[in-house]
């Protein structure tokens, strides 16, 4: 679960009339450090919380602990690696689908501040094509990205900076050449990753 997943989640219980009590008794995992603040502004403490950003991390994270059923709350676009993970150890797996990422194209002027800024930052593998998306570079499914262009029209100064080596592996996919990479896959080592990054440009 993402810290939208949790604002989605307490929106859907609280329009059923309920709260977090309706999770008593179950254990809750949260995809990182982020999420796990969000569930604790409801009241919720994170029995698991996954040290990568990445289902990956949250699928080690899980890898001690016995699940014999679990539902997995994300975004309806959200890659299946971790309900597959569960039902390969044989778990019975609900996914509950709570929100859908809408792309509003790009303006003019919104996109040329994007073409000149220093750094762009991705989060995950859908905020690559989202941007893309937006910024109206459009690849029919299968078709090889240009190496030599990243089809959005970024300055040459423009860094890339991404969040761990999944969303790595979609920006080279998309032609995207990847600067910097966190090695904490999280907000916060995004964030430390460009810091040190312009820091050490600036010396």
């Amino acid at each position: 679960m993402s810290t939208n997943g949790v604002t989605a989640l307490f929106e859907r219980l609280a329009g059923g009339g309920r709260d977090a009590r309706a999770l008593a008794g179950a254990r809750i995992a949260a995809i990182g450090a982020g999420t796990a603040r969000a569930l604790a502004e409801h009241g919720i403490a994170a029995d698991v919380t996954a040290e990568r950003f990445v289902a990956e991390g949250l699928i080690e994270a899980l890898s001690d602990v016995p699940v014999s059923r679990a539902l997995v709350a994300h975004a309806q676009q959200a890659r299946e690696e971790l309900p597959d993970a569960l039902r390969a150890r044989g778990a019975q797996v609900d996914v509950l689908a709570l929100y859908e990422t809408l792309i509003d194209p790009l303006g003019a002027e919104v996109l040329e501040q994007a073409r000149a800024a220093d750094y762009i930052t991705f989060t995950s593998s859908s905020t690559v094509r989202n941007f893309l998306q937006a910024a109206g570079v459009a690849r029919a499914p299968g078709a090889e990205a240009d190496p030599a262009s990243d089809g959005v029209g970024l300055s040459s100064h423009t860094r890339i900076v991404s969040i761990g080596p999944v969303t790595s592996e979609t920006l080279r996919e998309h032609g995207m050449a990847v600067d910097v990479e966190a090695e904490r896959h999280d907000i916060d080592g995004l964030l430390q990753a460009l810091l040190a990054d312009a820091a050490a440009l600036e010396r």
